[in-house]
């Protein structure tokens, strides 16, 4: 007999477009369901149905047998209400992903099995253990010694909606990072670097049916040996690519030309801080701020579209970080910039040493998504740091800096154009969009939503304050 099996990632609330009905995420196809469902082969009996609820409606009424829910902590309380939905309907639920993973007692309340850490080998056993009636709460698996991430087989890709997507198609180089940002909440779900096997990957390069695709990996060029191995068996591929690198690409000459050539056209860059003091703190000292002029003079004599991302709220930030950041955006001519607010993650060093301090003002994971201010910084008020967040995306997206950053792009015109258009939509949403109040000043008492993410009340954690949001039924969709 079939086992249907819906798999969902709740809605991030990302960047995403909106066509009449059609909703299309202006980011790269997410990886984890389609892998999840690549796990267990071609086996006839298995039907999966995925959704990614930031570009496709939740089906609360789907006849399945098993629901799987992969939980980031910006998702959790949307990721828990549909939960307790299907688990209302009798379907057994598993939760999963890096939330669960950093916070396994609070999960385990929503869901009848957690997956604790990655999933290549627990995610088979599961099933089968579920189709012999014989599930288990916790299905765990342990970090190994090995530098290698083998036996991962080629995504589900035809499960996703293409067209959903402005990049349907992600490849996975590696695992996890060899630094450790005080922020980050890599190393809390896997501590070690890994690579995968390079006819691994030309595998699945080979199988992309478009002509590009994207790389989602925090940092996957820190093996130089095994990179410039894997680039030069990627040139005869002809694909055109994008990925994650940090400033020390540029280190190394051969290493940038050959990825190059291999098809690399835009690179996200972690720039985070123009103060070194700040780097330093956060453990990202080898991005040097006075060097930054270099790295995107280098990038840009490549032909590289560089996306640079900074973050504001760190403790030697004061209420002029946002102009002198801003300044230097446009002194390094960064082709997309892009702002977040230092977020203390759970399970991440920021979180035990806010949290230590007395300093986080809110414990409703809605958020933390890098857009809202959830502890007191050091140096201006809460209120402040928001405000200015919020301008620098204003004053950054308004028509004339948009074209003119464009237009300096020269043949690369088309993708800056659009990804700085992406965010003058974003910043329309930040300054009328229902999500996006700045939560010390507008949601009231977070001391008490701190209580219920401790386990006071369940009702608490769905629904903190009365939020709507994290209603799991049809009249409840924030789109």
């Amino acid at each position: 007999m079939p086992t249907n099996i819906l798999l969902i990632t709740p809605d991030a609330a990302m960047h995403r477009l909106y066509l009449g009905s059609h909703v299309r995420s202006f980011r790269e196809a997410p990886l984890t369901l389609t892998t999840l469902a690549a796990l267990t082969g071609d086996d006839p009996d298995l039907r999966y149905r995925l959704v990614d609820e930031s570009v496709d409606r939740v089906p609360l009424d789907q006849a399945a047998d098993l629901v799987g829910i992969s939980v980031m902590t910006g998702t959790a309380r949307r990721a828990y209400a549909l939960a307790e939905h299907f688990r209302g309907r009798g379907i057994p639920v598993v939760l999963g992903g890096v939330h669960v993973t950093a916070m396994p007692e609070e999960a385990r309340r929503f869901a009848d099995t957690l997956v604790i850490g990655m999933a290549e080998r627990t995610w088979p056993r599961l099933v089968a253990d579920f189709r012999a009636g014989r599930l288990q709460a916790e299905y765990r698996e342990e970090e190994t010694d090995s530098d290698w991430a083998e036996g991962i087989p080629t995504p589900r890709w035809d499960l996703l909606r293409r067209s959903g997507y402005m990049v349907p198609h992600t490849v996975m180089l590696t695992r996890g990072c060899t630094h450790a940002c005080d922020f980050c909440m890599v190393p809390v779900v896997w501590r070690r670097f890994q690579k995968r096997p390079i006819a691994d990957i030309v595998r699945d390069i080979r199988a992309v049916p478009g002509a590009r695709f994207a790389v989602s990996d925090v940092s996957p060029f820190e093996d130089v040996a095994w990179a410039k191995e894997l680039l030069r068996a990627m040139i005869p591929l002809r694909k055109k690519w994008g990925a994650l690198a940090t400033t020390r690409i540029v280190d190394d000459p051969e290493l940038l030309d050959l990825a190059v050539r291999a098809g690399l056209q835009f690179l996200l860059i972690g720039f985070e801080s123009v103060d070194q003091p700040a780097l330093a703190d956060m453990g990202k000292s080898f991005n040097r701020s006075t060097g930054y002029r270099e790295v995107m003079r280098i990038l840009h004599r490549h032909g590289i579209v560089v996306q640079g991302t900074f973050v504001f709220g760190f403790d030697h930030d004061g209420p002029d970080v946002f102009r002198r950041t801003l300044e230097r955006i446009r002194e390094l001519r960064v082709d997309i910039p892009r702002f977040s607010i230092y977020t203390p993650y759970p399970g991440t060093r920021l979180f035990q040493r806010l949290e230590q301090e007395g300093r986080i003002l809110s414990y409703d994971w809605g958020d933390y998504d890098t857009m809202h201010v959830v502890f007191r910084p050091a140096n201006m008020s809460p209120v402040e740091l928001y405000e200015g967040f919020r301008r620098a995306y204003r004053e950054t997206f308004r028509p004339g800096g948009i074209l003119r950053r464009a237009l300096a792009s020269g043949g690369n015109f088309p993708v800056t154009f659009v990804g700085n258009l992406t965010y003058r939509l974003f910043v329309q949403r930040l300054d009328r969009g229902k999500g996006f109040e700045m939560p010390v000043t507008q949601r009231g008492p977070h001391q008490v939503v701190s209580r219920v993410a401790r386990g006071a009340s369940v009702d608490g954690m769905l629904n903190p304050e009365g939020a709507a949001g994290a209603c799991p039924a049809p009249e409840c969709d924030r789109r």
